[in-house]
């Protein structure tokens, strides 16, 4: 048996023989060419490389001189000597590789040249450091450096020039000898490209054709014909080959027969599981195309699940902003910086309210596979949400109207209209009044964060100058602080003008939140009132230093009826509106606010604002 092995050897051994003849006569040929070129390399060439190189050795010096008379005097005369190292060494080489006396004294009237050259930058420097030293060293650069640096270029020019010329002389040995080196190696060329393919079609013929039937077998299998045979007839390797491959393909047929039931099994497992949750569930692949959708999402949705397989998720949803949101992150990121982001869709009449939420399938890799999307059915909540405020708004309506009688009947008491009064009277008049001025303060707020919820008031915006806002805001309040001893400070950077807002309601936003900081600041402290610019924002920060806010109460004091019991003083009327009725104004500007605090270090409460809205 002749084995692949062996049938390749011989070709290869028929190749290696063509190619170590032409690499014999091309040593021989080249070999010559070698001790002619070493011949200039040795001689010339190192002439040629110095020369150039002083010659740019002597324009950076030039340089050096004019950054010397305009510029940072120490620093280019320190470039100045960095130069001249390496001015001298070239000149040394050229010195080494210099082979006739007039290239010698060439280099030496150089050399003397250039220590002069030196020596006068020397005293250009010392000129320098004088009084009036830069026109000084104007003229003294004029009458004495430039002269002898032109004569230095020349010098280099004819020593470059010499070398040249020497180089040109054996110019026509090399050409007789390329030309000799050229014909050998090409006759030697097409008498090795013949035998080659002699031999190539030798090794073809006995490695092609078996190798053709594994590859066609091959493909087959990869295309999932696992019932093909591999058919060779040859004795050697390659038949080796056909006969474990045959092996193989037999194992993964069987292993493939054993798996379908159980893959199949797991997948309609997965599939009943989907469609066994109530909310919708969408799942889509790394490029945003829906793999797989429930029953729910199919009718929130209004489509048919079999025929939405395969498109991106843009066309299913047919609202393009949503769609950019669930194909990425930024579902997570909207629902940190806006409270209701909600996906709202209307079936039959009616609004849905879905809440997004999602889940990245991950492979062994951590790769990202895929997402699952599941739609959160929120309308009963938003629903029950929507009656409350309902509720609030005309519990709290309903209340103004007799609350305006005990008002006024309690002013016509005080005032003894019907008749006079006794002092414990009076005090009970006083505790009545100051019960109603509480409860008609909650009805007012309650009133404004129903309108501001339902967004019934339209926000009329108009030029606001933020200075004058921060001091309207604080007007009321500068008393308050001083008689608690808190120092209150406020600063508007320069380059904050005007924003496009509605003064009244942020003049309350303000006072809310600059109020809170009075109440939670102890005697002795600071309440501190910033306004920058940031981008196409203005940024707002009220900061006290105050006992701080815990962790858990951070996302919920902005809630309604939410308040931090960390003080014994009280606000008349107060019953956690306050922030409630702030993120409310802010957010119907475009804006955000939050807050940032460290427990017994006080806090901070941010408020961004678009600069045009």
């Amino acid at each position: 048996m002749r084995s692949l092995w062996y049938k390749i050897g011989v070709g290869y051994f028929l190749l290696v023989c063509i190619s170590i003849g032409i690499s014999v006569v091309a040593v021989y040929n080249f070999s010559r060419l070698n001790d002619f070129i070493s011949a200039i390399l040795h001689d010339n060439y190192q002439g040629v490389l110095a020369a150039e190189n002083m010659v740019k050795a002597l324009e950076r010096q030039e340089n050096a001189h004019v950054s010397m008379l305009y510029d940072d005097i120490d620093s280019s005369y320190t470039q100045f000597n960095l130069n001249t190292t390496g001015f001298r060494g070239w000149q040394q080489k050229a010195l080494q590789g210099s082979t006739n006396k007039t290239e010698m004294d060439l280099l030496l009237d150089i050399g003397r040249d250039y220590r002069r050259y030196v020596a006068l930058t020397d005293s250009l420097y010392y000129v320098l450091q004088l009084p009036n030293g830069r026109q000084k060293g104007i003229r003294f650069r004029s009458s004495a450096l430039r002269p002898i640096a032109s004569r230095l270029k020349e010098r280099c020019f004819t020593l470059l020039e010499m070398n040249q010329n020497a180089m040109t002389n054996t110019e026509t040995r090399i050409r007789s000898t390329v030309t000799d080196a050229t014909f050998t190696v090409i006759v030697a060329s097409i008498v090795a490209v013949i035998l080659s393919i002699l031999a190539s079609v030798r090794i073809t013929r006995a490695v092609k054709t078996p190798a053709q039937k594994l590859t066609e077998s091959v493909r087959k299998i990869g295309q999932g014909h696992l019932n093909q045979k591999i058919d060779v007839t040859t004795d050697d390797e390659i038949g080796e080959l056909a006969s474990e491959f045959n092996k193989m393909t037999e194992r993964l047929r069987t292993y493939e027969e054993m798996n379908i039931h159980h893959l199949i099994s797991e997948k309609k497992k997965s599939e009943t599981i989907v469609e066994s949750i109530a909310d919708p569930i969408i799942v889509t692949d790394n490029e945003g195309l829906v793999v797989l959708m429930n029953k729910a999402a199919a009718e929130v949705l209004d489509v048919d699940p079999k025929e939405v397989n395969g498109q991106s998720l843009v066309g299913v949803l047919k609202d393009e902003r949503w769609a950019k949101r669930l194909n990425s992150a930024a579902v997570v990121q909207t629902e940190s910086l806006k409270r209701d982001a909600l996906l709202i869709m209307e079936r039959k009449g009616k609004k849905l309210y879905l809440r997004p939420r999602q889940t990245k399938i991950l492979d062994g890799n951590r790769r990202v596979e895929g997402t699952v999307t599941l739609l959160q059915d929120v309308t009963r909540f938003k629903d029950l949400d929507e009656m409350k405020t309902e509720f609030l708004a005309t519990v709290s309506h309903e209340f103004r109207t007799p609350l305006t009688s005990i008002n006024m009947t309690v002013d016509i008491l005080s005032k003894e209209v019907v008749g006079s009064i006794n002092a414990r009277q009076r005090e009970l008049l006083v505790a009545a009044k100051d019960d109603c001025e509480r409860l008609g303060k909650l009805v007012k707020e309650l009133l404004d964060l129903s309108k501001l919820e339902a967004r019934q008031q339209e926000i009329k915006t108009e030029p606001v100058d933020m200075r004058n806002l921060v001091d309207e805001s604080l007007k009321s309040l500068r008393l308050p602080f001083e008689e608690k001893h808190i120092s209150l400070n406020a600063v508007v950077d320069s380059n904050v003008s005007t924003i496009m807002a509605n003064r009244q309601q942020l003049v309350w936003v303000i006072t809310n939140l600059a109020s809170n900081a009075l109440r939670f600041t102890s005697e002795g402290g600071s309440v501190r009132i910033s306004v920058t610019k940031q981008g196409t924002d203005v940024c707002l920060a009220v900061t006290d230093t105050g006992p701080g806010i815990p962790n858990e109460a951070r996302l919920s004091i902005f809630d309604k009826f939410v308040q931090i019991k960390e003080t014994a003083e009280t606000t008349p009327g107060s019953v956690g509106l306050g922030l409630a009725i702030a993120r409310e104004v802010v957010e119907a500007h475009a804006g955000k606010i939050w807050v940032e605090s460290l427990e017994g270090k006080g806090s901070t409460f941010y408020v961004t604002l678009p600069i045009k809205s």
